[in-house]
């Protein structure tokens, strides 16, 4: 029994690694599109500071959640 929950236990940890690192990335892209929004081509009608600050927190995040992700995987 012991062995099933092992088992379990490091499948679920995968699991939760691989989607930190697709939420971690998608956090990253968010925030480069904030940040670089201009440079794809699309104006953004809000405040440059404001786009800044949620730019850097999505990135910052995204940076939390892939290592996070690294983290679980190691378990």
């Amino acid at each position: 029994m012991a062995d099933f929950e092992e088992r379990q236990r490091k499948r679920t940890a995968f699991l939760r690694s691989i989607y930190d690192y697709t939420m971690g990335v998608l956090w990253m892209g968010i925030g480069a599109f904030f940040l670089w929004h201009h440079k794809f081509g699309y104006d953004l009608d809000l405040d440059k500071t404001l786009i800044t600050i949620f730019g850097i927190a999505s990135l910052l995040y995204g940076a939390f959640r892939v290592y996070r992700g690294f983290k679980a995987g190691k378990l």
